[in-house]
């Protein structure tokens, strides 16, 4: 519906031109009674304002906009069709480039789909390993084997236990962080290395009795820093590996890197966790990063969609974790990675 106004003399000739136009049935809306004109100078007039349901210029923004909604749904469709067109004609590529391997690089390619792994990665690793061995990739230990190897030499790997450098753990609220320190304390503990656990928390002390109750249990030292001067004395003053969990607050946890220069930083994720929520908090941080830890495997079925991320952002990979337990913890060597992919759970 649009609004038209009309001015005129008076209000009784206004109506009858109006109703004469426009019909009996006209809906006024408003009716303005003016004793000036534009200049200030003295004139009776009024201005009415009458409802249009059929103005033709209505009339024609409504056909506009229904040939744009029509011609938006045609491209949608098209584009829609065109992406599904695209995908069939990769996927019948990609089966016809595996009818040229053994069947048991099929089945490799299979799981490795399966766990949800990205096809092409699937598929170029099964050619390396065509690549490589041949006929002799007909034996299934001996191309599982070698593919195994071949993943892991894509992914980077970062040592923390066996060093004795301290560690930093960071990442957003909810990623493990406090788990993964009690598990790694216990990991390194066994390489025959004393370490201590430093846990900073401006806001609250919520993990402290946690971290109490470990240190009864286990014997480890545990160290609360409630400010960044608290946290500077301990980590300056406390001699051995430390493991240092700083709380999921962005801030805080800029504000401790700054003063922890010596240390192998962290980043610590859940293995569900999208690849735009990991890309925009290492985005956020200012501080170089050793490498990413990521938690709480068992809470999550498709490893390879954890590979496809480590592979993209090229990060090497301190530990993996999984389980309540405190010893379901993975520190990864070569063959880590395609061991869980292709086998499953393997702690």
């Amino acid at each position: 519906m649009r609004v038209k106004t009309y001015s005129f003399e008076d209000v009784r000739k206004g109506m009858e031109v109006i109703k004469d136009q426009f019909g009996p049935d006209t809906i006024i809306v408003d009716i303005k009674q003016n004793t000036t004109n534009g200049n200030g100078t003295a004139k009776n007039s009024c201005e009415i304002s009458i409802a249009l349901d059929n103005d033709p210029f209505a009339a024609m923004e409504n056909s506009i906009g229904d040939i744009r909604k029509k011609t938006e749904t045609i491209w949608s469709d098209a584009a829609k069709y065109l992406s599904d067109r695209l995908l069939s004609i990769e996927s019948d590529m990609l089966t016809d480039r595996l009818k040229a391997y053994p069947t048991t690089l099929k089945v490799l390619y299979d799981k490795m789909l399966r766990s949800g792994l990205e096809r092409y990665t699937a598929l170029s690793l099964v050619s390396e390993v065509f690549a490589e061995m041949g006929t002799l990739a007909e034996n299934s230990l001996k191309s599982a084997f070698v593919l195994k190897a071949k993943l892991g030499k894509r992914i980077g790997l970062c040592n923390v236990i066996s060093t004795d450098e301290s560690i930093v753990l960071v990442g957003p609220t909810g990623s493990g962080k406090t788990e993964t320190a009690k598990k790694l304390a216990l990991a390194i503990q066994e390489e025959s290395v004393r370490p201590a656990i430093v846990a900073y928390d401006p806001v609250k002390r919520g993990t402290y009795t946690e971290f109490v109750s470990f240190s009864g249990k286990t014997g480890i030292p545990f160290h609360f820093a409630a400010n960044i001067e608290d946290l500077k004395s301990i980590v300056s003053n406390e001699t051995g590996k430390k493991i240092i969990d700083i709380t999921g607050h962005l801030n805080y946890q800029r504000e401790a890197l700054q003063y922890l220069p010596r240390t192998k930083k962290l980043a610590v994720f859940p293995a569900g966790a999208r690849d735009e929520a990991i890309d925009h908090y290492l985005g956020m941080m200012n501080h170089s990063l050793a490498g990413m830890i990521f938690t709480k495997l068992d809470e999550f079925d498709r490893f390879g969609t954890v590979c496809n991320t480590v592979l993209r952002l090229q990060r090497p990979i301190a530990a993996l974790t999984g389980g309540m337990e405190i010893e379901d913890i993975v520190v990864p060597g070569p063959e880590t990675f395609g061991k869980i992919l292709i086998e499953g759970k393997t702690w």
